[in-house]
């Protein structure tokens, strides 16, 4: 598996957007978590711009709920620009979206296999350019997967079984395997349970472009 950095640069004006030009540096997200997989929820420092920031976004369509948190931030839950479904059709998840500025995004992903990253960089170029900033292996040493949870991981993967719809079942998995189907399951929830759990200790803010990965996708366009 690989946590991946990919900056994207829409072809199109989003509200973010617009409200980032109230600002002369980045917006950076903090707590950014996606909700029914449309909509994405995180908080932003609006600052003293909070209160026009606030309109600008409460007059979108886009944008489904606002809420005043802290000194000068503001919670936000807002429909995808087009992102988030392209990163959970090609069996990404998104782990965060860490900044935008104008029409640039930038998304920290985890992907199972490097076909599943340039199928996701292939796809998010009919939203605008891209380009991947950090490729690095996603497990570290304090959270590893065991090679049985690795292999019924992506066995569970491979067969569509995080598709949606799903294309296949636990019960057919677990035959696949030979192992029970409590016992399938029991391994999806620890292995999932530890991705999670190193995707949330391991998010870091991308404060700088860094160098682009070899031999996975260039910049687009």
């Amino acid at each position: 598996m690989l946590r991946a950095t990919i900056y994207l640069d829409l072809d199109r004006d989003y509200v973010l957007s617009r409200i980032s030009e109230r600002s002369d540096r980045p917006f950076l997200v903090t707590q950014c978590e996606v909700i029914d997989d449309e909509y994405i929820r995180f908080v932003i420092d609006a600052g003293d711009h909070r209160d026009e920031i606030e309109g600008a976004l409460l007059a979108s369509d886009a944008v489904r709920d606002v809420e005043r948190v802290g000194d000068g931030e503001l919670l936000i839950t807002k429909r995808s620009s087009g992102a988030l479904p392209i990163i959970r059709e090609n069996h990404g998840m998104l782990q965060r979206m860490s900044k935008f500025e104008g029409t640039t995004r930038v998304f920290d992903v985890v992907v199972f296999r490097r076909a599943d990253l340039k199928a996701i960089i292939a796809d998010l170029r009919a939203l605008g350019r891209v380009r991947l900033a950090k490729l690095k292996p996603f497990s570290t040493p304090e959270t590893p997967l065991s090679p049985r949870q690795t292999e019924v991981l992506s066995l569970a993967l491979e067969a569509g079984y995080y598709d949606w719809p799903r294309r296949t079942d636990a019960q057919t998995l677990a035959a696949r395997l030979g192992i029970s189907h409590s016992t399938l399951l029991e391994h999806l929830r620890k292995a999932e349970k530890k991705m999670l759990s190193e995707a949330l200790a391991g998010a870091s803010v991308a404060a700088s472009h860094g160098p682009a990965a070899p031999n996975v996708a260039g910049d687009a366009r």
